[in-house]
């Protein structure tokens, strides 16, 4: 529908075919870095700049204590969440909390600077990398529902 708004606009056909390809080269790029995981981002408790209270879809990766959040579908956009600690454990979604990361996802309380608490929803391939700088809880290393 886009396309064709575009097109009946008089945008040629080869700027829209450059738009659509810089997009999924973008989106391709930032899912291949190192350390990237998939899920969703939400704000809980307090504000952080460019994050809502709404799950929203993307790419994360850290770097030392700052999660990297590249938003979807394009991931043009970079939010940078400065954070301090983990803040609670550890657990496996609710049924239907969030959709499209797998059967089997996980939610990850983190403290940002400022006090504001985020969730962090990964599948299960990027459980390892989403923790980040933060260890892991001892009782989800050894093998519950919500390990890692």
């Amino acid at each position: 529908m886009l396309i064709a708004l575009l097109a009946v606009l008089g945008v040629d056909l080869i700027i829209i075919v450059v738009i659509v390809a810089a997009a999924l080269s973008r989106r391709l790029w930032v899912s291949r870095q190192p350390g990237v995981f998939k899920g969703a981002i939400r704000v809980v408790q307090g504000e952080v700049p460019g994050l809502k209270a709404r799950w929203k879809r993307g790419h994360g990766r850290w770097i030392r204590d700052v999660l990297v959040w590249n938003k979807a579908p394009f991931g043009f956009r970079n939010e940078f969440v400065a954070t301090e600690a983990l803040a609670g454990e550890i657990r496996a979604a609710d049924p239907g909390e969030i959709k499209h990361l797998g059967k089997h996802p996980a939610v990850i309380p983190v403290t940002a600077d400022g006090g504001a608490r985020i969730e962090i929803a990964v599948t299960e391939d990027g459980r390892e990398q989403a923790h980040g700088p933060f260890p892991a809880a001892p009782e989800a290393a050894a093998g519950s529902p919500a390990a890692l």
